[in-house]
């Protein structure tokens, strides 16, 4: 018996239609580049339930005519390609002659159509792949109007995936904004189960929409002129230094009018940002390629996000070059405001910060004296070893007592904290790294990571005690926000109160800070990594605790000697003294041994 046979057709369809529709998302994507393609100059998207239950497009493009009805939502009809040939120079969007079929194969869709310079308007209907025939419908205008409700209702496998309607509706944003801020000329629309979410009309400018779009002020995006090159065509929007973000969030590549992504070139833009910007933060931008059709094979996923660049090296230095420029040029000075605090300081300040020394250490054994030091993070390691070894696995242990007696530990290490605990301050090192002096050996603290375990094993003792420490602020801060971020906050405002952010709706596209936990020396930083999470249920509490304390401590605040003892003092107080939250060491152990190997004194 014959073990290779032919699928049947409604089998295909639905390999097929996985290939394209993974989620709602998806869809949307697929019917807004068609409408996109049409040459719409207001598009609206009306979702329910994250877009599972229906996703309805209404756009004012060219419509479609009577006679292409036919065609439609069968697999392969296009009109966006013809021959073979023209895969080689794709400029429209969509262009397999699959997004419409593949749709239709897992979903239901009513799609009402009325072709520019028609009087007359058209409806069809398609369920699981079986469509209907076309029949008459009113239409005040040219345009299409797209209805796809209960999407994998005939491939439950796929539907039981789906994740809730708030991180469904989260990726959806993901997919519309790049479009709005590619097209600041035309308008776009997008309410969620009835409320306006986005109402982005006609921009005047680029960075107009983007700072509309995105929550921005357009006075810190920098707009360069476009710049025509024998390389390619270039259009930017750059974040200057004033915004910084948890994460690459709001990082948009465009190459020929499609959002795209390319490793190479985000690694190149994000490297150019390392000039001005610190640590951790990253910038956003929006830059827009026009390259010869021939140099980008866009055919790589049906998805048409990843593609392949010719000369790919090229353009990436060309590219580094004008970023750069531009951002020196440019690019404005550090805003300070009230709300932004740039000094680092303890909950409770040791005597003697005036004048630089520190509480129980004399003047005379300050080898010298830091009056303004940065803080960076902290970590532990102790070794008579050339190389001395990190202890970066204490994390992974269940409880600090269980830590101290792991075998890879050096007995010494047991009675570490009482060392450190009589230690000489010495300095500070490169705005980083405090020294300590204790026998026969040296340790140097981390400041930031020190610092950092202190605020996280605060917070985590008042979170599960369920007493948070709350600052409450006489003139609330306000931050403008994406649409992302808002739709965070509305989906986890009761366990951000839990950890102590009073937070409020102040406009449409900003929130008002009005308390916060009293540990977090910078609230709205760590507010912003809170909100980049998405849905908070859905994260354990001591891994929030850990990223909103990471966010909180800056790099670059300043310490004096009383202030860097205070700190040794707090560490040496903690559960866990010797990583941060995310496992690095806070501080290492240089043997005297160690130093005079260094120097050949053995």
């Amino acid at each position: 018996m014959s073990k290779v046979h032919v699928l049947p057709a409604d089998v295909i369809s639905k390999i097929a239609a996985g290939e394209v529709v993974e989620r709602p998302a998806s869809v949307v994507k697929e019917l807004l580049e068609n409408s996109l393609d049409a040459g719409a100059k207001r598009i609206e998207l009306h979702l329910k339930e994250g877009g599972k239950s229906l996703v309805h497009i209404k756009d004012d493009g060219s419509g479609i005519a009577r006679d292409d009805l036919d065609a439609l939502f069968t697999r392969h009809a296009t009109s966006k390609v013809a021959a073979a040939s023209d895969l080689e120079a794709i400029l429209s969007l969509g262009f397999r002659g699959e997004a419409l079929y593949s749709v239709g194969s897992v979903a239901e869709v009513a799609l009402r159509s009325r072709a520019q310079g028609s009087a007359e308007a058209w409806e069809i209907a398609v369920k699981g792949g079986e469509k209907a025939r076309p029949v008459p419908a009113t239409m005040p205008s040219h345009g299409t109007d797209i209805r796809v409700g209960e999407i994998f209702f005939n491939t439950p496998a796929r539907k039981k995936f789906l994740k809730s309607d708030a991180a469904e509706f989260e990726q959806i944003l993901n997919v519309v904004i790049p479009y709005a801020l590619l097209y600041p000329e035309r308008a776009f629309l997008v309410t969620h189960n009835g409320r306006t979410v986005l109402d982005l009309g006609v921009a005047a400018s680029p960075a107009g929409r983007a700072a509309e779009a995105l929550g921005l002020e357009s006075r810190h995006i920098i707009a360069p002129k476009p710049i025509e090159d024998s390389v390619c065509q270039l259009r930017m929007l750059l974040g200057d230094i004033n915004i910084q973000r948890p994460r690459r969030d709001l990082q948009y590549l465009f190459i020929n009018g499609r959002p795209v992504q390319s490793r190479n070139l985000s690694f190149h833009l994000n490297e150019v940002y390392k000039l001005i910007f610190p640590p951790a933060v990253h910038p956003f931008f929006a830059v827009m390629l026009t390259v010869p059709a021939g140099d980008v094979d866009v055919n790589v996923h049906p998805t048409k996000r990843e593609v392949r660049l010719r000369d790919e090296s090229r353009l990436a230095g060309f590219l580094r070059r004008v970023v750069e420029q531009a951002l020196m040029s440019g690019t404005s000075a550090r805003e300070v405001t009230a709300d932004r605090p740039e000094a680092f300081s303890l909950t409770s300040a040791a005597p003697g910060a005036a004048d630089g020394r520190a509480e129980g250490v004399p003047a005379a054994k300050l080898v010298f004296a830091p009056n303004q030091r940065s803080v960076v993070p902290v970590f532990i390691a102790s070794d008579e070893s050339v190389r001395p070894a990190v202890v970066n696995d204490l994390t992974t242990l269940a409880t600090p007592s269980e830590q101290l007696t792991a075998p890879f530990i050096t007995e010494t290490s047991v009675t570490l904290k009482d060392r450190l605990a009589t230690a000489r301050l010495v300095g500070t090192f490169v705005r980083k790294y405090h020294l300590f002096e204790s026998g026969e050996s040296l340790f140097v603290v981390d400041q930031h990571a020190a610092q950092e375990r202190i605020l996280f094993e605060k917070f985590r003792r008042q979170i599960h005690a369920g007493k948070v420490e709350v600052q409450h602020l006489l003139t609330p801060l306000v931050m403008n926000v994406t649409p992302q971020e808002m739709l965070s906050w509305e989906n986890s405002g009761e366990r951000l109160s839990s950890f102590g952010f009073e937070v409020e709706q102040f406009g449409p596209a900003a929130l008002a800070l009005r308390a916060h936990p009293a540990v977090m020396p910078n609230p709205q930083q760590a507010l912003r990594v809170l909100l980049a999470e998405g849905e908070l249920t859905r994260i354990d509490v001591d891994v929030l605790a850990s990223r909103a304390c990471r966010a909180s401590v800056m790099a670059g605040d300043k310490m004096d000697a009383a202030q860097a003892a205070h700190q040794l003092q707090a560490l040496l107080a903690c559960d866990d003294p010797y990583t941060c939250p995310h496992g690095r060491p806070v501080f290492i152990e240089l043997k005297s041994s160690f130093l005079d190997r260094q120097f050949l004194r053995t």
